[in-house]
């Protein structure tokens, strides 16, 4: 059973976006892996909002290399990226909670800054 809290969550709202999924979710694990040598909690929060491509089945394949760090939230329909954030963070468990764009337009590793 997961704690209810954590150090940090990491939403990540996804529209159609399935070709970003692995590369993001692997720049985002290895920016995690080095930020607390003491074991630290973090999550990552993925939010599909309604994609019709594979969106949703990348995200569930990354959430199975880490099912106690990842979790996927999957939206019935597009509500947009506002609505989608607000999804994550209602999820979320973290002290400090980090948004991400699916698009690669934001850079993993300025996470531990």
């Amino acid at each position: 059973m997961q704690p209810d809290t954590c150090r940090l969550s990491i939403v990540v709202p996804f529209f159609n976006e399935q070709e970003n999924v692995d590369a993001l979710h692997a720049q985002i694990v290895l920016s995690l892996s080095g930020i607390d040598p003491s074991g630290a909690t973090w999550e990552i929060i993925y939010v599909d909002d309604g994609s019709t491509d594979a969106t949703s089945e990348r995200l569930l394949a990354v959430r199975a290399s880490l099912p106690e760090r990842v979790s996927v939230i999957r939206l019935r329909r597009n509500f947009g990226q506002t609505a989608a954030i607000a999804a994550g963070f209602k999820h979320s468990r973290g002290d400090v909670i980090v948004t991400l764009d699916g698009d690669l337009q934001n850079d993993p590793a300025d996470i531990p800054r």
